[in-house]
């Protein structure tokens, strides 16, 4: 929406230029606001300023000129307004055109017909570097590369049929670079142009596409992440035009003893050659990607049969395998693969990628340089996984779940704020059960609610203790999306706070930003908005993950971020990262949020995000997840 400057107002003394019917308590000349009550008179000028700045028509309802309940339906009028109360109309042109020339917004006349810029205001030449009026009387068309002519031709159609559009489009600044620009038009009336106006997103869509780019692209050799591949993966599912496809999952043997003779900047070395050799030895239309540490996977499209996916198999083992000279030493590495075909072995993204992977270490178990296809039953997880989904079911009843805190402090002065919450599982034969295995369990089987019950009880009750030592520690604690589907989710907190004690407005209850975008918009807004009704924070955590537009993260009652550790761990190394974060950071403060960065480990981290406007930090340079026994020696120390 455009929007007035902050002293704008319309002219108290505005005239009746023009009426039509009869109206006893008025006159040609007398002021429209001697006819209004104050309060009528500020609903009035808040509609009429509001139809000045979008030129979208606005209705209500409201006590007008002595005649009881009126409606009352402001429009556009070429550069003015009308205002017709009932069949009564009042025409209004007054501040239209001193609004257009003064407005700080990029503000526009223009001819459908034609796609011409009949008109623009001085805040495109400030925008854009086009000398005065150089801009009136161009064709659209000339300003936009061919690629965008589709959207905008749709777009000014609608416009014309009568309806109010928005388009995104590039347009040609006067330095010969493109500037991306959000456009609304507003239809014109009885032939006169349409009025449109456009906002310079180029900043903010440069973020949303690096920060995309981050998300979706592993930091070391660029190619697709786990992320993006299961993304591939379900457009190769659903396009119908590649019928049978191939995943394949590479892991390098005993990779751990090039990390260890020389060290991690030459371990990354060597995965950026294989990364390399992968893409030498398929096709253009495979997809490489990397999914963690030594492991590889590509995206096969067309490979339908077992004998087919083995040469391929066997030609990547060959590029792999090949020596290589790194540092001056001589180093040939092996591989084992697994294969797993599309729609044979699965049909959703998640489970082909699992098949692929459990052939692998089949293949490892075998020899190294082994290939091995997929096959039912060849899972010999899937007994253990059941035994201990039966066994995390009864985990809080068998003392078996604990929680570990993790410090939180302010930048610059490292003063302690509070903890992060975090579930630990300690299996009473198998030990500590990492949380990236049974976190993702209590998911998939619904475990995570009473899970994530019991961990909010657990903390509130220690946090409430901790505050009568350190008065305003915080306490932090995530809340699943599985939970925030739930009917009465908000009176379970209302309990567990009660219960407690805490004192409420030092909780914060955070929410992942995958989790957030798979709930329903409107859904989600009401449970935010009844939890930030309690008096509690509420923060979104692992953001840059999920690509979350900060148009929808406005409009929440969102008070923190937590901007993801992918994007902390390379900060002082990489500009791109820096400028990314440095962006998250303004986007938020804008916006009236705080930032928390996790993942931090280096003094030098510290130092960065602190410079750059970050209000928390939490990461290893200010503590591990510490059992609860141990906070109250932090407490002390701090």
């Amino acid at each position: 929406m455009t929007m007035l400057p902050k002293n704008f107002q319309l002219d108290p003394q505005l005239r009746f230029s023009q009426i039509e019917g009869e109206v006893p308590e008025v006159r040609l000349g007398e002021s429209l606001r001697s006819v209004c009550s104050t309060p009528v008179w500020e609903a009035l000028q808040d509609g009429l300023m509001q139809v000045l700045a979008t030129r979208i028509p606005l209705s209500f309802e409201t006590e007008l000129l002595g005649e009881g309940h009126q409606k009352i339906e402001i429009t556009p009028e070429g550069i003015g307004i009308a205002v017709a109360i009932q069949p009564k109309v009042v025409f209004s042109p007054g501040n239209a055109d001193e609004f257009f020339q003064k407005s700080a917004e990029m503000l526009c006349l223009l001819e459908l017909g034609t796609a011409t810029l009949v008109r623009v205001n001085p805040a495109w030449h400030a925008a854009l570097g086009y000398s005065s009026q150089s801009l009136n009387d161009r064709k659209l068309f000339e300003l936009i590369p061919d690629e965008d002519n589709l959207e905008v031709t749709v777009a000014l159609g609608q416009a014309a049929q009568g309806s109010t559009a928005r388009f995104s489009c590039r347009f040609l600044a006067a330095s010969g670079e493109f500037h991306s620009l959000q456009w609304s038009i507003a239809p014109g009336k009885d032939g006169l142009p349409a009025y449109a106006a456009a906002r310079d997103i180029t900043q903010s869509r440069a973020v949303e596409l690096e920060i995309r780019r981050q998300t979706h692209r592993d930091a070391l050799t660029d190619l697709p992440n786990r992320k993006s591949i299961e993304e591939s993966i379900l457009k190769l599912l659903t396009s119908g035009s590649h019928g049978a496809f191939g995943v394949l999952v590479l892991a390098l043997d005993r990779f751990k003893w090039v990390n260890e003779a020389l060290g991690q900047d030459g371990g990354d070395q060597a995965l950026m050659i294989i990364a390399r050799r992968l893409g030498a030895a398929l096709r253009a239309e495979d997809v490489i990607g990397r999914l963690e540490g030594d492991m590889f996977v590509a995206l096969l499209p067309g490979v339908a049969s077992d004998p087919d996916a083995h040469s391929v198999a066997q030609k990547v083992l060959e590029a792999v395998q090949s020596p290589f000279a790194l540092r001056g030493i001589d180093i040939r590495l092996t591989a084992c693969i697994g294969l797993a075909l599309a729609p044979f072995h699965g049909t959703d993204p998640r489970t082909l990628l699992e098949r692929a992977d459990t052939a692998m270490y089949q293949a490892k178990k075998a020899s190294r340089g082994h290939v091995t296809l997929w096959r039912e039953g060849m899972s010999l997880t899937g007994i253990e996984r059941l035994a201990l989904e039966s066994r995390l079911s009864q985990a809080v009843d068998r003392g078996e779940m604990l929680l570990h805190y993790q410090p939180q402090v302010a930048a610059g002065s490292g003063h302690l704020l509070g903890f992060e919450a975090l579930a630990r599982w300690n299996h009473q034969q198998l030990g500590m059960i990492p949380p990236d295995t049974f976190i993702p369990m209590a998911e998939d089987t619904g475990l995570i609610v009473p899970l994530g019950e019991w961990v909010m009880k657990e903390a509130f009750g220690q946090a409430a203790f901790w505050q009568q030592a350190l008065s305003g520690l915080g306490v932090s604690v995530n809340l699943s999306g599985r939970q925030l589907s739930q009917n009465h989710l908000t009176e379970h907190i209302e309990e567990l706070l009660a219960m407690s004690g805490v004192h409420r407005e030092h909780v914060d209850l955070e929410i992942t930003e995958t989790d957030l975008m798979q709930q329903d918009e409107a859904k989600v807004r009401d449970v935010l908005f009844k939890i930030k009704d309690m008096g509690l924070q509420l923060s979104v955590d692992d953001f840059g993950m999920g690509y979350t537009n900060f148009g929808r993260l406005a409009k929440l009652p969102v008070d923190r971020i937590k901007i993801d550790r992918s994007f902390i761990t390379h900060i002082c190394e990489s500009p791109a990262d820096e400028a990314v974060v440095r962006a998250m950071v303004d986007i938020s403060r804008t916006l009236g949020m705080k930032v928390v960065a996790e993942g931090v480990e280096t003094q030098e981290q510290f130092e960065k995000l602190t410079q750059m406007g970050c209000d928390i930090i939490q990461g290893y340079l200010f503590g591990k997840p510490l059992p609860a026994a141990d906070v109250p020696r932090l407490l002390t120390a701090r």
